[in-house]
């Protein structure tokens, strides 16, 4: 099996550099939002900035499938950037639900346990069916916006052009 090649010094310190970017942008949002008490905020919250960053995203590869870009600036803002401000979110809101919802607190909570937890993972396919058609919308969106053109539009390389 032959080694990866190095990415490039410039490209790992964009991504380094991109990621405490996206972790200040994120928690930037996070600050002055209100205490409400409510796990939902904290749900809302993480989808809000991951279907954004699902856009984004798709932003970029438009963009940059029209355009020749530098390689590190490409990493830093996808990976570095944007992937820390989507995986910023699922941090915060897990540390912020998992002491209100704690697992025996949670299966207490509806009368029969069972009901409770059957309902829970109802709810969570529900949310990930959701979050997963949601954030492909989204990317595609911001794949249009940046431009890309799909094979069926005459480049059967699906947009890229490098």
């Amino acid at each position: 099996m032959e080694r990866p090649r190095h990415p490039g010094w410039a490209v790992v310190g964009a991504v380094a550099a991109g990621g405490a970017l996206g972790t200040l942008l994120r928690w930037l949002l996070v600050a002055p939002t209100p205490e409400t008490g409510s796990p939902v905020a904290g749900w809302i919250s993480l989808g809000l900035v991951n279907l954004s960053g699902s856009f984004l995203l798709g932003l970029l590869a438009g963009i940059s499938s029209r355009r020749t870009l530098p390689r590190w600036l490409v990493a830093g803002l996808g990976v570095g950037v944007l992937g820390a401000y989507t995986s910023l979110s699922a941090v915060v809101v897990a540390a912020s639900v998992a002491p209100a919802f704690g697992v025996t607190g949670f299966i207490q909570t509806g009368s029969p346990g069972g009901v409770t937890l059957v309902a829970g993972l109802a709810g969570t396919l529900l949310a990930l069916a959701a979050g997963a058609t949601l954030g492909t919308a989204c990317a595609a969106a911001g794949l249009r916006l940046g431009g890309w053109s799909s094979p069926v539009e005459g480049n059967a390389s699906g947009g890229h052009r490098r």
